[in-house]
């Protein structure tokens, strides 16, 4: 099988598995039999579900980490696809699915090119090339990478998340920050016995959401963004929310 269809059928495969946040096992075992078919030296899985493939060089060298996250956030109403989000569908040169730029299409692409590169230099190079299939990120970024990277010890990593094409040589960071406000609850037949708390936090978000965020000379522009927001008790029914 040539490069180019290696590459392509791999990504369809792992889009065709479904891999959410803490339920990966699926997609981390077909990359590891994968690995193991294409040659790596070692394939092996990690306490926390991540795969990593190694090639070693003939020589002493640099270990290169090239990374990337098999998990993705989940598929609320897949009738809104055009295509189903686990086909995996190839159409006018792109493969459709959910993860197929975030970042099951990168990670294919480290798999299938160092394998490659291992064939065609017969393993004569120095250091060795590790790729790793890493789980957890969309709900907590930097936790499993940082066991891989406890194990491999690389000097140089390479993450392969969606860029434009660009090469990022930096990352802005990430807060979570969660806002509350209260109230005090009774039932919606007489609201004015209590204080509804989606009111006050309806008055504050405008505020927070006029912030500009900073930027910066190299990382541009940050970006501040509501996530989700919830009532308690949810689902309130008859009930003016306390919180």
């Amino acid at each position: 099988m040539q490069t180019n269809e290696q590459l392509i059928t791999l990504c369809q495969e792992l889009i065709k598995r479904p891999s959410l946040s803490g339920s990966e096992g699926d997609v981390a075992s077909y990359i590891q039999q994968t690995m193991q078919n294409l040659g790596f030296d070692e394939v092996s899985i990690d306490a926390h579900g991540s795969v990593i493939g190694s090639i070693h060089g003939k020589a002493e060298g640099p270990a290169i980490l090239m990374d990337g996250h098999i998990d993705t956030v989940g598929v609320e109403n897949p009738q809104l696809w055009t295509y189903g989000p686990f086909e995996g569908r190839l159409v006018d040169g792109r493969i459709y699915g959910r993860g197929s730029s975030d970042m099951k299409g990168a990670l294919s692409a480290m798999i299938v090119s160092a394998a490659t590169f291992k064939k065609r230099t017969g393993g004569n190079f120095h250091g060795s090339i590790h790729v790793s299939g890493t789980v957890f990120e969309e709900c907590f970024e930097g936790v499993s990478s940082r066991l891989v990277t406890a194990r491999i010890k690389p000097d140089i990593v390479i993450v392969g998340e969606a860029s434009s094409l660009s090469i990022k040589r930096g990352q802005r960071g990430r807060a979570e920050i969660v806002l509350q406000t209260f109230g005090k609850s009774c039932h919606s037949s007489n609201p004015q016995e209590g204080v509804n708390a989606v009111g006050a936090m309806l008055t504050l978000l405008p505020e927070i959401l006029a912030l500009e965020p900073p930027h910066h000379s190299v990382l541009g522009d940050g970006i501040l963004v509501l996530t989700d927001i919830i009532s308690s008790p949810y689902p309130g029914l008859s009930v003016v929310p306390e919180s």
